[in-house]
């Protein structure tokens, strides 16, 4: 009995989630110009300038291609002509499409919900209208894998959440309001492979981080901080309370705590005249190597500086923290950890999740000082127009 009464709250829950859909851009990375619709499951409409012209069910296909900045539209037996706009619009919850672009030749992705077309004079824009809980179930298995645990899930869905409330109105301009990209965050469209990835999400629909300002936080997170996480203000020009540097145990022994790579030792001398590092000239050639007991802004010789995380998007690094040791005429750098390494760490929080630990142990481990709460319970001017909106 139980578990029947656990399964219809998550139903009603998952049904009052259903009145916030999101429009995601999709292949924001590639200009185009040929697609490939297919029915997966369900029913849908398929509206061309507003009319309904064609029921489609599973099976169904439909092709887009653009022409002359227009959009024309065939199926396996009739060509619609011309439009300026299609929607498939989907009759039932359980509605998906599969969606391939043929022009450039793209892997095909499944989609939950509804499609939006609209022609550009080089490109088809495609938009997922979609339900932002499925939205954020796909971006949580696309940013942090489908074999984590359900603590962890939880607070992945949570920055998840909070991220892309924040940046609602990013692409306000270009007609959707998200990308699918990792400018925004990185999604491929519907969660397959771990149910407990929605029920996540829909376990904590609606819950974000606040700072005690009541404003959404940046909800920065990362693969592995490699034991200690870092200050934003050593990676970007800003701070912010909220994302202080911790010292973190849990990303330690993870897969992708260590690192190593070699660069030439003349290539990095040369490098660091050319940013600045005058004193190099001068300064004996065995301490003109980077070692970071903890982690550090800069790298600094004699009276010249330059910020180590410049140097770590310049050669390409893993991450900032790491160590430099002479091997011949090599540089052997020793590496921590993996990405930016602010706020949370995926693969420590992933442990903390392994030992017990809650999404709020988890998030109040990473993010100093911050509120979980429903975002409807935020001050109107802490949320962008696009939420307001809704």
């Amino acid at each position: 009995m139980k578990r029947i009464v656990t399964v219809l709250l998550v139903a009603v829950s998952w049904i009052g989630s259903m009145a916030q859909p999101v429009e995601v851009g999709l292949f924001q990375n590639h200009l185009v110009k040929s697609a490939v619709v297919y029915c997966s499951s369900g029913n849908y409409q398929l509206l061309l300038d507003e009319v309904v012209r064609l029921r489609l069910e599973a099976g169904d296909i439909l092709y887009l291609n653009l022409e002359d900045g227009k959009l024309k539209v065939l199926d396996a037996e009739r060509d619609f002509g011309y439009a300026s706009h299609l929607e498939l619009r989907s009759l039932s919850t359980e509605s998906v499409f599969r969606l391939r672009s043929i022009s450039p030749e793209i892997e095909s992705r499944m989609y939950d919900d509804n499609l939006l077309v609209f022609p550009e004079d080089r490109y088809l824009t495609l938009v997922n209208h979609v339900d932002l809980d499925k939205y954020l179930a796909g971006v949580v298995e696309a940013e942090s894998g489908p074999n984590a645990g359900k603590e962890f899930y939880k607070a992945q869905s949570i920055l998840c959440r909070t991220y892309a409330l924040k940046q609602m109105d990013r692409h306000s301009n270009e007609g959707f309001e998200l990308c699918d990209g990792t400018h925004c965050q990185t999604y491929r469209g519907k969660s397959n492979s771990n149910p407990e990835i929605l029920e996540a999400i829909v376990e904590t629909s609606g819950i974000v981080l606040a700072d005690f300002n009541f404003k959404l936080i940046t909800a920065a997170y990362h693969a592995n901080s490699g034991g200690q996480t870092e200050r934003a203000s050593n990676v970007w020009l800003s701070d912010v309370e909220y994302l202080q540097s911790v010292v973190d145990p849990y990303s330690l022994h993870q897969s992708h705590a260590k690192w190593q790579d070699t660069i030439s030792f003349d290539a990095w001398k040369e490098y660091l005249l050319k940013n600045g590092m005058k004193s190099v000239s001068r300064i004996p050639e065995e301490i003109i190597y980077i070692e970071q007991m903890r982690r550090k802004k800069y790298f600094i010789l004699d009276k010249d500086s330059i910020r180590i995380a410049k140097i770590r998007e310049d050669w390409g690094f893993k991450s900032t923290f790491f160590d430099m040791f002479p091997d011949g005429d090599s540089v052997l750098v020793w590496g921590k950890g993996f990405g930016h390494g602010i706020g949370m760490s995926q693969e420590g929080g992933m442990k903390m999740a392994r030992d017990g630990f809650t999404y709020q142990d988890i998030l109040q481990f990473y993010f100093h000082e911050v509120r979980i709460m429903d975002y409807r319970d935020l001050p109107d001017s802490s949320l962008p127009k696009a939420v307001l909106d809704r």
